[in-house]
């Protein structure tokens, strides 16, 4: 499965460096289907963004997180197309700098209403990877701040 990922990722990379990505519309068919959508944002010749790729993404268990509960949208911001979300419609690295996004990779997730819940940024390693998961498709976000969450895990893992 995790080659399977790799090859995925790398065509989707490859399609998505040409194409237009309407998050506006992604976010309705998230609503649909019952999840976020997950922007992964990164940029070429970034080190922990190869990393995040080909470590914390191609894990099996990160793999089937994603597929149940999100949509993965990939936004290399060096590649050409077009954003379309709410207001924006620009390139992808525009759209990178209206969300004030300075480092990379960054992670955002769009909830069923089009708007951005919450973000993270920096690499993160396959455990907080899935831990961050489980706190935005539990919809911890929205009564819980993430330190707290975090906090509640380690201390149910220590019993």
């Amino acid at each position: 499965m995790t080659t399977l990922f790799s090859l995925l990722f790398f065509t989707s990379s490859l399609l998505s460096e040409f194409q237009n990505t309407d998050i506006d519309q992604l976010s309705l068919q998230a609503k649909h289907e019952k999840k976020h959508l997950l922007l992964f944002f990164h940029k070429d010749g970034c080190g922990f963004c190869e990393k995040m790729i080909y470590d914390t993404l191609d894990d099996d268990s990160i793999e089937a997180l994603i597929e149940k509960y999100f949509i993965l949208v990939d936004i290399g911001i060096d590649d050409k197309g077009r954003i379309l979300h709410r207001d924006f419609n620009g390139s992808k690295h525009g759209y990178a700098k209206s969300l004030k996004i300075g480092f990379y990779p960054t992670v955002g997730f769009v909830d069923g209403n089009n708007s951005i819940v919450y973000g993270v940024i920096g690499y993160r390693d396959s455990e907080l990877f899935s831990l961050l998961l489980r706190y935005i498709y539990s919809g911890e976000y929205k009564v819980m701040e993430w330190e707290d969450f975090k906090s509640n895990v380690e201390f149910e893992s220590e019993d």
